[in-house]
């Protein structure tokens, strides 16, 4: 009778840790109901990415310039924010300039999204800076109507917010004597070189002059190697980047693989090229790219024939893929060294990687130049 009730006692403690472990299964399920996977995740133990929720913020333009509030958009991401004693703001250990308005500390969007380790897009129709590394997007839209903020804080104000006591400045960092070592992303270096971006494609009716236009901005010059056939059905186009200065080549009449056609066949892709290219632009292209990078001795000797040289690159972030801005950027500033040519392709994510890309190649310490000037 005695071993009888042992085994039911054995049994009944078996069935509550069986039941506690199915309790903690479930609650452990509904603790990871509010966290995105990424495709594909599957197997215990794999590697998950979290997806945390956007946050929407205000700000305002002041000199063209996007203004942020600080700690809310450093917070977002993990930074630490703090001040010293001498009142100076620190974001994630970088000492940095700020203006205090609406009792709150600013600073451009474009000096604080280095420190942060993040990147941003600009969308001109809706005035909204988008601050994303991945996982969380934080939103800073500066609607029309909203006036330029004016009254500083007062001392008591300012402790809360991780101000300065700076109320207004240049947005330059501050580095005391001897904290070199602060210096913040994206100070100027010394130079490094010239380094040619190359724009492979083009002409197309809306993304080749969205580029130009975004090089006049950072006064670069660049090269564009055009396809001969869109140049005639675009020819305004081509005749705005020949007006902009920038270097203009041959990228063939129809962009077919040379390698893959006739003689005869592949000189007149050059030849027609280079006769729609200069009549739709004036300018007589000295260079020829063939398209797939694809030639042969046969086609450099038609090159050759036809007065212009075969010219590659020998840099590429593979854009024509489409692998996000931020890789776009981090695969040139990651591989670009003094006499780069970038090959880049009238794409969507190229232009909205452009005007970062620029900044970051600027800022450590390459001058960005046509063909001609480095050929």
């Amino acid at each position: 009778m005695e071993r009888i009730r042992f085994r039911q006692s054995a049994v009944i403690a078996v069935i509550v840790l069986l039941a506690l472990g199915l309790a903690g299964m479930s609650a452990a399920a509904s603790d990871a109901s509010n966290i995105s996977l990424q495709a594909g995740t599957k197997l215990p133990g794999e590697l998950v990415r979290v997806k945390y929720d956007d946050i929407f913020l205000r700000g305002f333009i002041l000199d063209d310039t996007m203004m942020v509030p600080i700690r809310p958009v450093a917070e977002a991401f993990k930074a630490t924010v703090h001040w010293d004693p001498e009142g100076r703001t620190i974001v994630n250990g970088y000492i940095v300039d700020v203006m205090i308005r609406w009792d709150q500390a600013w600073m451009p969007a474009k000096d604080l999204v280095p420190i942060l380790g993040c990147w941003y897009t600009w969308d001109q129709a809706t005035r909204t800076v988008t601050i994303s590394n991945g996982f969380r997007n934080v939103y800073v839209q500066a609607p029309l109507g909203i006036p330029y903020p004016t009254g500083k804080s007062n001392a008591a104000s300012e402790a809360p917010t991780g101000a300065s006591k700076v109320a207004s400045g240049t947005n330059l960092p501050v580095v005391p004597e001897g904290e070199a070592a602060l210096r913040i992303p994206g100070e100027r270096r010394e130079s490094k070189g010239k380094v040619a971006l190359t724009f492979d494609d083009g002409p197309d009716p809306v993304i080749t002059g969205k580029i130009v236009d975004t090089l006049a901005e950072y006064r670069v010059k660049a090269t564009f190697f055009f396809v001969g056939c869109r140049a005639v059905t675009y020819a305004d186009v081509a005749k705005k980047v020949a007006r902009a200065g920038h270097d203009i080549g041959n990228h063939s009449y129809s962009h077919k693989d040379l390698k893959e056609l006739d003689v005869e066949e592949a000189r007149q892709e050059i030849r027609k090229a280079q006769n729609a290219i200069k009549s739709a632009t004036g300018v007589t292209p000295k260079w020829f790219r063939p398209p797939y990078g694809s030639y042969n001795a046969d086609t450099r000797t038609i090159a050759e024939e036809e007065g212009v040289s075969v010219v590659l690159w020998n840099l590429s972030p593979d854009d024509w893929k489409s692998p996000g801005e931020a890789v776009i950027r981090q695969r040139v500033t990651s591989g670009v060294k003094d006499g780069s040519i970038v090959l880049l392709h009238v794409k969507e994510q190229t232009l909205k990687s452009l005007p970062r890309l620029i900044e970051e190649l600027t800022e450590i310490g390459y001058e960005l130049v046509g063909l001609s000037d480095i050929m």
